[in-house]
Formats: structure tokens, sequence, C-alpha cells
């Protein structure tokens, strides 16, 4: 026999195997009442945030209106300025303030000179 003959002969040392985790048992109640609640806070979150959008959007077409009325007041401004700087505006304008148009206008030459050092 060989040497390591004896080893064999040992009965094998039997691993304990671990219990393997068991579920805690719930009560079906529990659970379907914990089931409801989740479903009620969900659907309270869903109806918020849902609810908020909407306000939003009325909020967005409010600002939306009156960029519109701004933009519009905007370019009636310019047209009023427009038509007050006309020249038949201005000219109108010359009469209520007692002023008289400039009639022909002369210049005077220049003529070169000569500098002596």
């Amino acid at each position: 026999m060989s040497k390591f003959f004896h080893l064999s002969k040992r009965p094998a040392k039997s691993f304990r195997r671990h219990k393997a985790l068991a579920w805690p048992s719930f009560n079906l109640k529990t659970v379907n009442l914990a089931l409801a609640c989740l479903i009620v806070v969900f659907g309270l979150g869903y109806l918020l945030q849902v609810n908020g959008q909407a306000t939003k959007g009325y909020q967005i077409k409010e600002l939306e209106k009156q960029i519109a009325d701004l933009r519009q007041e905007k370019s009636d401004l310019e047209l009023d300025t427009l038509r007050r700087q006309s020249m038949s505006r201005v000219k109108e304008k010359l009469a209520d303030l007692n002023m008289v148009s400039a009639g022909n206008s002369e210049y005077l030459q220049e003529k070169p000179v000569a500098l002596a050092r």
C-alpha cells in the first residue's frame, strides 16, 4: 500500500451548508396596504407635476402675449418718432417757434497764404 492510502480511508469532512436566507413572511394585507400607499403617493406626485406644467404653460402664453403687445407698441413709437422728425412736421413747427428758415448760404473761400521765414 502506498503511504497516502490511510488518507483516502478517512471519512470526508462534511461541509455544513449555510441555511439560505429565508424571506420574512409578509401579511397579504400589509403588502396590499403598502402598494396602495405607493400608488396614492405616485398618483399625487403625477397630478402635482402635470398641474405645475399646465400653470407654466399659461404663464408662458401670457408672457408671449405681453411680448407681442410690447413689440407692437415699439413699432408704433418708432413710426411716431419718424413722423415727428419728417421735414413737413419740422417746417410746421418753425412758425410756432418763431424761427425763420435759412436762405442761401455763402461760404468764404480760403486763399493760399505764403509764410516768410
